[in-house]
C-alpha cells in the first residue's frame, strides 16, 4: 500500500510538471498596432474616412473545444468628433472584423455578420474550436468574423460582447476596425511642420480578454484638400466690363446659342481648383473608377459595386462596403479580389448593414456665385477634363481624369444626375437674387498625382445702358469649396446629413464687374488768367434719330496745371440725354458745376457717365464776344476713348478738335 501511496505522489509530481511546461511553452496574449500607412485626410471634410485601426494579436490560450468564447467590449475614440454614418441607431457602419476574410490573406473565408436575425441586440456566442483556428471561419452563423458597433458618444463607438478567442501558439489574429470617419475640420490644419493628427485610442472590457501594448494609433494626418483661385486669360483678375458693350450677347438672348468671337465675347475667366495632396479627390464607388479612364469617350455612373476586401484601399469615397451590392468586380485592379461573395446574411438589411460603408456622391467642387449684377447671365461647361498641371498638354498623362456639372439642392447635395447643356456644352448657372452655384463632381481621377480643374466662366448680357443694365460698380465674387456643405460635424442621428460633407469656405475671391459706359474728352488748353476765360460746352448726345436708348450720368471736370490745379468738380445732378452742360471756368454754370479762382491755366479732362459725348470750348477776353475779331478761339474737345485716343479702356465715337 506503502508503494501504491508513493506511485500516486509521483504521478500528480509528473502531472503538475507538465502542466507547468505547458503553461510556460503558451506566451500571454498580447496585441500590438499593425504598421500601415496612414492616410491624409481633407482639412475641409466632416466625414473623413481615416484609417483602419489593426491588431496583430498572438498567444494566450484558445477556448476549450466546445465552451464559450470570453466576451469583452470593446470602446473606440477618435480624438476628433467620430462621424462615421449611424446605419439603425444605435447602430453604426463601423465594423469589427477577424482573420482577413474575403482577402488574398483567407480567400476562402466570407465574411459573416453577428447575428443577423436581431435588430436590436447585435450579439454573438460562439464556441471555442480548442486551438484558437477556425473560430471565425465564418462557415455558419454561428461562427461569425464582422461584429457592429454602436455609438456611446460623440468621439466613440463601443463594440459590446465580442467573443475574444485568443490564437494560441498555432498562428495570429489580426483584428480589424474600419469605417471609422471623423471631423477632421474640427482640429485644422498645423502651422508647423509636425501634421495635425487623428489619433484612435482603444479600450477593452475586461481589459485582461485583449491586452494592448499602447492602446494608442494615429489613423490619420490633417492636410488642405483645395486650393482655389480666380484667373483670366492673361493670367490676372478680376475682369471689368462696360455697360454699353454687350458680352456674348447671343447666348445672353438665346441660352441655346453659342459663345460669341468679339472683344468682350468667349469664356472671360477660370476657377481654378487644386488638390492639396493626391487622392483628396476620389470617386463614389470603385465600380466608376473601373467604367470610365482618362479618355472615355462616354461617361459612365454605374451602381454601386462592393469594396469588401479587408485592408485594400479602394480610393473612393466609399469605405468597406459589402453589404447586398454587386460582389467584387470581375476584372479588378491588384487587390481588389475577386474572391467569394459574402453569404447571404451578412448582404441583409438588419441594423441598417445594407447602407455601411455607402457615399453619397464622388468628390465634388462647388462654385458659388454671389454679387452677380442684375442684367448678366453665367455659362459654365457641362463636362470638364481634370489635369496634371506639372505636365504639358502634349505629355502622356497630361489629362487625369473628368468632372460633370450636376444638379444639386442648394449645398451642392443629392444624387448623381448630370446637367444637359446647349449644343455647346454650355449650361446657364441659375441665378437668383445675384447668387447661384455650379457643383462639379468628379467621375474619374488619379489617385497617385495632384490634379487640377479649371472651370471657364462665360459672362453674357445684351447691353442696356439706357436702363443702367447691367448694374454697374457692382463686384462680383466666387467662392471655392469642396462640396456638399453642411454644419453637421458630430454624429448624424436622423442619417440625413450626406457622407462626404464640408465645412463652407469663408473665402470670396473677385471674379468680375460692370462699369458704366463713360464719356472721356480732354480740352487741351483752358485758361482763367491775364484776362482771358474760358467757356465749355458738353453735350449729352444720347438722344438721337438712330433708336439709341437715352443715357443719363454725371459729369465730373478735372482740372490739370503746372501750379496747384483746383479741385475736381462733379455736376450735383445728373446730365439727361439730349442736355448740354455749360459752364465757365470763372463763373461756373449749369447742373452744379461752379467757378475756380483767378490764376488757372492749363488743360481739363472731362469724366462723362454715358456714352455719347461731344465738347467744345472757346477762349475768348472779358467782354469781348466769341465773334469778336482778335479776341477768341474756339476748338472741339478730344475724345479719349477707343476709337479716338484709347487711354480709357472705353468705347467711344470720335476723336476731334
Amino acid at each position: 500500500m506503502a508503494d501504491f501511496r508513493k506511485c500516486l505522489l509521483a504521478f500528480a509530481l509528473v502531472a503538475l510538471l507538465s502542466s507547468l511546461a505547458v503553461a510556460q511553452s503558451t506566451p500571454a496574449l498580447q496585441c500590438t498596432f499593425n504598421a500601415a500607412v496612414t492616410p491624409t485626410v481633407r482639412a475641409e471634410g466632416l466625414a473623413e474616412l481615416v484609417g483602419d485601426v489593426v491588431l496583430n494579436c498572438t498567444g494566450g490560450t484558445p477556448t476549450a473545444l466546445g465552451a464559450t468564447v470570453p466576451q469583452a467590449n470593446v470602446t473606440v475614440y477618435l480624438s476628433t468628433n467620430l462621424t462615421s454614418r449611424i446605419t439603425s441607431n444605435p447602430f453604426t457602419e463601423v465594423f469589427m472584423i477577424f482573420d482577413e476574410p474575403h482577402s488574398a490573406t483567407n480567400p476562402a473565408v466570407p465574411l459573416t455578420m453577428c447575428d443577423t436575425a436581431n435588430a436590436s441586440l447585435g450579439i454573438c456566442s460562439i464556441l471555442g474550436t480548442g486551438t484558437g483556428m477556425g473560430t471565425y471561419s465564418g462557415a455558419s452563423t454561428a461562427r461569425p468574423n464582422v461584429f457592429q458597433a454602436r455609438v456611446t458618444g460623440n468621439n466613440q463607438v463601443t463594440f459590446f460582447g465580442v467573443p475574444i478567442d485568443p490564437p494560441g501558439t498555432s498562428g495570429n489574429r489580426i483584428i480589424r476596425i474600419t469605417n471609422l470617419r471623423g471631423n477632421a475640420n474640427l482640429l485644422g490644419v498645423s502651422s508647423t511642420l509636425v501634421p495635425t493628427q487623428i489619433v484612435a485610442n482603444i479600450s477593452v472590457s475586461p481589459p485582461n480578454l485583449l491586452p494592448l501594448n499602447n492602446p494608442q494609433q494615429t489613423v490619420a494626418f490633417v492636410q488642405k484638400g483645395l486650393t482655389v483661385s480666380v484667373k483670366d486669360g492673361s493670367l490676372s483678375a478680376p475682369n471689368t466690363f462696360i455697360q454699353c458693350v454687350s458680352a456674348n450677347s447671343s447666348i445672353a438672348a438665346d441660352a441655346t446659342k453659342g459663345l460669341g468671337s468679339g472683344t468682350y465675347d468667349g469664356q472671360q475667366f477660370n476657377i481654378r481648383y487644386d488638390e492639396g495632396f493626391p487622392a483628396a479627390w476620389k470617386e463614389k464607388n470603385i465600380a466608376i473608377h473601373l467604367a470610365n479612364s482618362p479618355s472615355s469617350g462616354t461617361l459612365y455612373y454605374p451602381t454601386d459595386q462592393a469594396q469588401d476586401v479587408p485592408g485594400a484601399n479602394y480610393f473612393t469615397e466609399s469605405g468597406f462596403l459589402a453589404n447586398g451590392v454587386t460582389d467584387s468586380p470581375n476584372t479588378p485592379p491588384s487587390g481588389y479580389g475577386p474572391f467569394i461573395a459574402p453569404v447571404g446574411s451578412f448582404a441583409g438589411g438588419v441594423r441598417g448593414i445594407g447602407i455601411a460603408g455607402t457615399a453619397n456622391q464622388g468628390t465634388r467642387l462647388m462654385a458659388q456665385f454671389n454679387s452677380v449684377p442684375s442684367g448678366v447671365s453665367l455659362f459654365v461647361p457641362t463636362v470638364l477634363r481634370t489635369i496634371n498641371p506639372l505636365l504639358s498638354s502634349s505629355a502622356a498623362g497630361y489629362y487625369t481624369g473628368w468632372a460633370v456639372l450636376v444638379s444639386t439642392d442648394a449645398n451642392g447635395a443629392g444624387a448623381y444626375s448630370p446637367t444637359s447643356g446647349n449644343s455647346s456644352g454650355l449650361a446657364q448657372v441659375t441665378l437668383s437674387g445675384g447668387s447661384g452655384i455650379a457643383v462639379y463632381e468628379i467621375l474619374f481621377t488619379d489617385p497617385f498625382n495632384n490634379e487640377r480643374l479649371n472651370v471657364p466662366v462665360a459672362v453674357a448680357f445684351v447691353a442696356n445702358a439706357g436702363n443702367n443694365l447691367p448694374a454697374p460698380n457692382v463686384q462680383s465674387t466666387v467662392t471655392g469649396s469642396f462640396a456638399p456643405l453642411s454644419n453637421v460635424g458630430t454624429y448624424d442621428t436622423s442619417n440625413a446629413a450626406p457622407i462626404p460633407r464640408f465645412a463652407p469656405s469663408t473665402t470670396p475671391l473677385n471674379t468680375f464687374k460692370v462699369v458704366k459706359c463713360s464719356c472721356n474728352m480732354l480740352f487741351p488748353w483752358v485758361v482763367y488768367a491775364q484776362g482771358y476765360d474760358t467757356g465749355i460746352a458738353i453735350s449729352n448726345t444720347s438722344v438721337d434719330p438712330f433708336g439709341t436708348t437715352p443715357q443719363a450720368g454725371l459729369v465730373t471736370i478735372n482740372y490739370y496745371s503746372a501750379s496747384t490745379p483746383p479741385p475736381a468738380q462733379t455736376t450735383n445732378a445728373v446730365v439727361p440725354g439730349g442736355a448740354t452742360l455749360v459752364f465757365t471756368v470763372s463763373g461756373g454754370g449749369n447742373f452744379g458745376i461752379g467757378p475756380v479762382s483767378n490764376g488757372f491755366a492749363g488743360y481739363i479732362i472731362a469724366q462723362a457717365q454715358f456714352q455719347y459725348c461731344h465738347g467744345y470750348a472757346y477762349i475768348s477776353s472779358f467782354g469781348a464776344l466769341p465773334t469778336s475779331p482778335g479776341t477768341s478761339e474756339g476748338y472741339l474737345g478730344i475724345i479719349l476713348d477707343y476709337g479716338g485716343l484709347n487711354r480709357t479702356g472705353q468705347v467711344g465715337e470720335v476723336q476731334a478738335h
